[in-house]
Order: structure tokens, then C-alpha cells, then sequence
């Protein structure tokens, strides 16, 4: 009995399957989809503590639903949950937390997995510790993403890169348009009050790329020692550009670091996520959907 036949119809209904289970499923009308943050305590570091938090928390910051990316609303947040750890498109692990009522810097739900089961990145002195970063001698691990379901690829692909010179014309185009007065400064006053910069005074520090060519740009203006900056809207705060793939450039934000990028609803779209230190009294993180047209964002003050 010939059984190619038999074998390739088994073949491609296996395919099939696979196929199907693998595309990204619709958010019913009732379900929601949780997005926090596996964070240090840092409840415990408020004033410079030295060293590192004893303790971790689940920062629950973002819900998915019919209607698109909001804050968190917690009181139909269940009281306990089960999150998927992700990290650069990987399942990293599993993590069981439930409800706190006590204070925190913002609502927390204590972790219930036992702390030699979850996982852990680099501790950092000075990149993902905001404002605790003052006494330098505060040491914060990296703030991991978690999700109430197991979606956690990035399908755009977002990756650092170095950036196209064609690029860099468009993010200076942008930039000039964004803030058509700026300031040159000497010793934190101001020597020349509408300064035409030139291009190598617009520096970019951090860039990173999507496989759909579209890409984000931090900048830095060289413009002196301007004094302290805490308004998001000054060219001197460190300003994110997005470039869509036709070449569209537009200002998402200011005082951010990439954190991570995902399919946190399971779309096949990416969601790309900042830490966000601003000012004197503000840290949080930020999320942006695959327009990156409206930011969500959980933040916290420490006074």
C-alpha cells in the first residue's frame, strides 16, 4: 500500500494546527490581559539605603482590553495571580504573587514563588535605579516584565543598533522642528538665547531597530552646561524620537531607558517599554503599543 498520500495529508494538517495555535488569539469582550513588573523593593532603598533590597515585588502597571492599553485598574485586579517572566522575547520563568494592602510607592502584591526560583538579572548601580541613584552606592536589580498570560515574543524584532546616516538626517529634520528656540549655555546661563545649532552638536546616544525598519532614537543636545533639567518638553532632557517606516519621525518622550520590547496581548504586534526617571521626585515605567502614539505609564514619587 502506497501511504505518500495518507503521509502528506497528515503532514499538512499537523501544519495546520501548528499554524493555527501559533497565531495570536482575540481578547474576548470579557477578558483582560495583566502587565507589571517584577521589581526591587525599593520601598526599602527610600533615602540612598546602601546596597540592595531584601525583597522583590510585583508592580501590577498595565491591562489589555477590548478597547486597548490602559493603567491598571485594581480593583478588578484578581488577588492573586500567576505572571509569565519575560525578557528580549523569552519565557524566562513563572512567578505567583498575591495582594498587599500595606503602603508602597506605588500598589505591590507580595511574591509568594520562593525567592531561589526566581530569576534574576545583573544588579546595576546607576542604569535602572532612578532617582535612588543619588548616593551612588544604591544598587537596583533590572526591572523584569511580567504578564498574566504566556505571551512574551517580540515579533518587531527590536534590537540596538548603529544608525543609518539617512536616519540621522531624518531624527535632526525632527528634532529642529520639535524645538525651533534652543538655548546655548556656559556655567548654567545662557550665552546665546536662539542658538542654530550644527549637526555635531546633536549627538545619539542609544538607538535600536525593528525588522519592520522602523526605528527609536534617543538624542543628546551638546548645548553647555544649561543647569539642571526637569521639564520634559526642554530640548536638553534627552528626547526619544520614533521613526515609522516611511520615514515619519515624531517625539515620544524624554528622562526614558529602553527597558524591554514584547507582544504583551498576543496581537503579533510588539509593545516596547521604558523606564522613565524625571525630575526630582519621578520614576515609573512607560508603555507604548506598536503606534506609539499614546503612552501608558505607572509612576511613583518618594516625597
Amino acid at each position: 500500500m502506497d501511504r505518500s498520500p495518507f503521509l502528506r495529508i497528515l503532514l499538512c494538517t499537523l501544519l495546520f494546527e501548528i499554524t493555527v495555535s501559533a497565531q495570536p488569539q482575540p481578547i474576548k469582550s470579557n477578558d483582560k490581559i495583566y502587565v507589571g513588573f517584577l521589581d526591587d523593593a525599593r520601598e526599602e532603598m527610600v533615602n540612598w539605603k546602601p546596597g540592595v533590597a531584601r525583597n522583590r515585588v510585583v508592580r501590577p502597571a498595565f491591562e489589555r482590553t477590548t478597547s486597548g492599553w490602559k493603567e491598571v485598574d485594581l480593583l478588578s485586579l484578581p488577588p492573586r495571580l500567576k505572571w509569565t517572566i519575560v525578557f528580549d522575547g523569552r519565557n524566562i520563568g513563572q512567578v505567583e504573587s498575591q495582594g498587599n494592602e500595606g503602603g508602597g510607592l506605588t500598589a505591590f502584591q507580595t511574591i509568594l514563588t520562593p525567592a531561589v526560583a526566581v530569576p534574576k538579572r545583573w544588579v546595576s548601580l546607576w542604569e535602572f535605579a532612578g532617582l535612588l541613584d543619588g548616593g551612588g552606592e544604591t544598587k537596583v536589580r533590572r526591572p523584569l516584565i511580567v504578564v498574566s498570560k504566556p505571551y512574551f515574543r517580540d515579533p518587531d524584532g527590536w534590537q540596538r543598533t548603529q544608525l543609518p546616516d539617512e536616519v540621522r538626517v531624518l531624527v535632526r529634520k525632527a528634532f529642529r522642528r520639535q524645538y525651533s528656540h534652543v538655548f546655548r549655555c556656559k556655567d548654567e546661563k545662557i550665552v546665546v538665547s536662539n542658538w542654530n545649532f550644527p549637526d555635531s552638536a546633536l549627538n545619539f546616544p542609544v538607538a535600536y531597530a525593528s525588522n519592520k525598519t522602523s526605528f527609536l532614537v534617543e538624542t543628546d543636545l551638546n548645548a553647555g552646561d544649561c543647569g539642571y533639567v526637569d521639564d520634559p518638553d526642554d530640548p536638553n532632557s534627552g528626547p526619544w524620537f520614533f521613526v515609522a517606516p516611511g520615514g515619519a519621525v515624531r517625539r515620544i518622550g524624554s528622562f526614558m531607558s529602553l527597558l524591554d520590547a514584547g507582544d504583551y496581548d498576543g496581537d503579533g504586534q510588539s509593545e516596547v517599554v521604558f523606564f522613565l526617571s524625571q525630575g526630582e521626585n519621578t520614576d515609573g515605567f512607560v508603555l507604548y503599543d506598536a503606534t506609539f502614539a499614546k503612552p501608558i505609564t505607572l509612576t511613583w514619587h518618594y516625597h
